[in-house]
């Protein structure tokens, strides 16, 4: 779906547009935003969705997904002096989450 998962704490990832992976390109920065990343990132969600419904009934056992979608502007920082990450800053993300 072109999406990458900047963060994974506990049981839950991230996931960004491929515009949030490349912060320092002005190209893209500047440009509009465009609607297919929107679009693949709620194909990427349905099929997380269906995914999970079916290793919960192959299994045998209760699982459930929850998925926020948002879009909209972020900040984004490297965190961390010993194990540096990068990390996605603002309301933007806490709605999605």
């Amino acid at each position: 779906h072109g999406m990458f998962k900047y963060q994974h704490v506990g049981e839950w990832y991230i996931v960004a547009c491929q515009r949030a992976a490349r912060p320092f390109d002005e190209g893209e920065q500047k440009r509009p935003y465009p609607d297919h990343y929107s679009l693949a990132m709620v194909l990427l969600a349905s099929k997380l969705q269906e995914e999970t419904r079916k290793i919960a009934k192959e299994s045998g056992r209760n699982m459930w997904l929850r998925v926020g979608v948002h879009c909209g502007p972020v900040a984004g920082a490297v965190v961390g002096a010993h194990r540096s990450f990068y990390c996605l800053y603002g309301d933007t993300v806490n709605v999605a989450a």
